[in-house]
């Protein structure tokens, strides 16, 4: 099958699945359920829709973006989104073909698409996605390991040998709940001046690793049935606003939905793809977060609840696509001059190559 083709039935999934992702990101934040109602329902009306209404982007059209039923007006952002997945999906089988590469990046892209949405709107992340997409990659590592047996899958992190979707995963979740530390101590206690430095260090700890041991028992659960009685239900998913986290006074710096996202996208570029992320969304992120603070300082004074989880989405695909060729463009023309530590000798040819960094 020729790339040209591959690229285009990637398109057409990926419109397709964007039409679910619309759903996904409708019903998480609102604390519905992604299985219950199986069907697909107008947001206004909640009349159940019919097999023309599905259609990507051209039941959209075709309906004038507005609703058979009442006629409401039916958002931009639904066509946007499946057009986006499906332009998504056909980048990466353009960057990696007919390979099982494509099928796991396509899934993790998908998981980035609801990702960014969410959180841009209502301010959380899902643990669900955020397992989603971890467990993508590990199972891509699995598979490249054994059954391709190719070279790169198992990585160091901290001189351990262990699989290179777990030294991403730990590499990266640890630097995102170090800053998130960081700044929740900075905000809490030496800026609001809310609690005692070391009450602030203890509260984040606590409350990140009793969220993990909560998080694991309760998907533990599901697999081992008799240990349901001792886990509570998980509480509906429901997202915030802008004004909410801004008057709580105890908010500050990152959430911990922004630690386990990071642990996801690590799990899948592995280390050195999830350090070139890392840099890229802290980049955007600065930059939005300068522009927004400037427009809004006036109207929501000290304190600006900005998500970070759209950064590092947009970082993650930025190292995805892009990331390898970057670095290769900036040691090249940054690193690479004569007796710089990646440089060749005076006069000699060039030895950088994006290896020798990562």
């Amino acid at each position: 099958m020729s790339l040209w083709l591959w690229v285009a039935v990637a398109f057409l999934y990926g419109i397709a699945i964007g039409s679910f992702l619309n759903v996904v990101i409708w019903r998480l934040p609102r604390g519905g359920s992604v299985s219950k109602p199986t069907w697909s329902y107008c947001p206004q009306c909640e009349h159940r829709l019919g097999t023309l209404d599905l259609f990507p982007v051209f039941s959209f059209l075709a309906l004038r973006c507005r609703c058979r039923y009442c006629r409401a007006p039916i958002s931009w952002r639904y066509p946007s989104i499946e057009l986006l997945t499906g332009l998504l999906f056909a980048a990466v089988a353009w960057r990696f073909g007919g390979t099982a590469d494509t099928v796991f990046y396509c899934l993790f892209v998908a998981a980035m698409i609801c990702v960014f949405f969410i959180d841009l709107e209502h301010f959380i992340i899902p643990d669900g996605l955020n397992w989603f997409a971890a467990l993508v990659g590990f199972a891509h590592n699995a598979f490249a390991f054994y059954y391709l047996h190719e070279q790169g899958q198992t990585g160091k992190l901290f001189g351990v040998s262990m699989p290179a979707s777990l030294a991403g995963a730990l590499g990266y979740g640890a630097i995102i709940y170090g800053i998130g530390l960081a700044s929740y101590v900075v905000i809490v206690a030496l800026i609001d001046k809310n609690k005692s430095f070391f009450a602030a260090f203890w509260e984040y700890i606590r409350d990140n690793v009793l969220d993990w041991i909560f998080i694991v028992a309760h998907y533990v659960s599901y697999v081992i049935p008799p240990l349901r009685r001792f886990v509570e239900p998980a509480p509906p998913t429901e997202g915030f606003t802008a004004e909410e986290i801004e008057s709580d006074e105890e908010a500050g710096g990152m959430g911990g939905g922004d630690g386990k996202l990071a642990a996801a996208i690590g799990a899948n570029l592995y280390l050195a793809g999830a350090m070139q992320s890392a840099l890229f969304a802290v980049a955007i992120g600065a930059l939005v977060g300068v522009v927004t603070i400037i427009k809004q300082r006036r109207r929501l004074g000290g304190r600006t609840a900005i998500p970070f989880g759209p950064a590092m989405v947009m970082g993650a695909l930025v190292a995805l696509f892009f990331g390898d060729a970057i670095v290769a463009w900036y040691i090249h023309n940054f690193l690479s001059f004569p007796g710089g530590p990646f440089g060749p000798p005076s006069g000699g040819p060039s030895s950088a190559s994006p290896g020798l960094l990562w």
